[in-house]
């Protein structure tokens, strides 16, 4: 039944969409997909230069890239970038959910606009697109029935144990670990789902909204580069569901 046979493909000759992907640590992510052999549907909200640059460097490698407009604080669109990626590359395989908003703000100062901004696009939108690649694997008629996909959720290493200062981004990515750990029933055995959880990788644009990294165990700060890191590992194994992975320097043993 299947005119596409993934299992007999190289281990990373697939389709990848990465959610905010044309910069910072999304931007890594997509560019290591791409150095293994992915072909790169690259999401982004108001980076359409970066992400047509990204695009472009992708293509040098031997790679097919595209660009996708969406606004996650409408969780919809997740729904309508999701179904356009799949139209334009075929399939997809891997969503890299990594697209996300943080803000420092002490609880007093909180509003619930705040909670629902936050919700909408750090824990709805990636639900919204677990359920529809769900839905697009099950109504298809060109995959093979061992098509396994794979979601990696960004997360935070806070959601180790409450943060002060961050109450509604904190509440929105514990709630995508829950979502995480509850879905990979859910999704099994078509769809596989991860968590990665970094630690202070790169300050937030605005730095004068900036806070401190922390203290560290280890010596080594994490870089964008060990978080694309840990998403080869997951999107790379065939027995993995259900599992946060830390990366944060031992961070969240604090």
């Amino acid at each position: 039944m299947a005119t596409v046979n993934q299992s007999s493909l190289p281990l990373f000759e697939r389709v990848a969409l990465v959610t905010g992907g044309a910069e910072r640590v999304g931007r890594e992510i997509a560019f290591t997909l791409a150095e293994q052999g992915c072909d790169i549907i690259i999401h982004y909200n108001r980076s359409a230069d970066e992400a047509e640059e990204l695009a472009k460097e992708l293509r040098t490698l031997g790679r097919q890239a595209w660009t996708l407009q969406g606004d996650f604080s409408t969780p919809d669109d997740a729904e309508v970038v999701l179904r356009s990626a799949w139209e334009l590359a075929g399939w997809v395989d891997i969503v890299i959910n990594n697209a996300a908003i943080f803000e420092l703000m002490p609880f007093s100062e909180t509003t619930l606009n705040d909670y629902q901004q936050m919700l909408n696009i750090n824990t709805l939108a990636p639900i919204v697109m677990a359920k529809t690649l769900y839905e697009l694997v099950n109504s298809s008629e060109i995959l093979p029935t061992d098509y396994c996909g794979k979601i990696i959720n960004i997360t935070d290493q806070r959601v180790h144990k409450p943060a002060k200062g961050c109450l509604p981004y904190w509440l929105s990515k514990k709630a995508l670990e829950d979502f995480t750990l509850g879905a990979a029933l859910e999704l099994a055995p078509q769809i596989s789902i991860n968590a990665i959880a970094p630690g202070p990788v790169l300050l937030p644009k605005d730095v004068a909204n900036s806070e401190p990294a922390g203290t560290l165990p280890t010596v080594t700060r994490c870089l964008p580069s060990d978080i694309a890191k840990a998403v080869l590992y997951l999107v790379s194994s065939l027995t993995i569901t259900g599992q946060v992975l830390y990366v944060d320097s031992g961070q969240h043993l604090l």
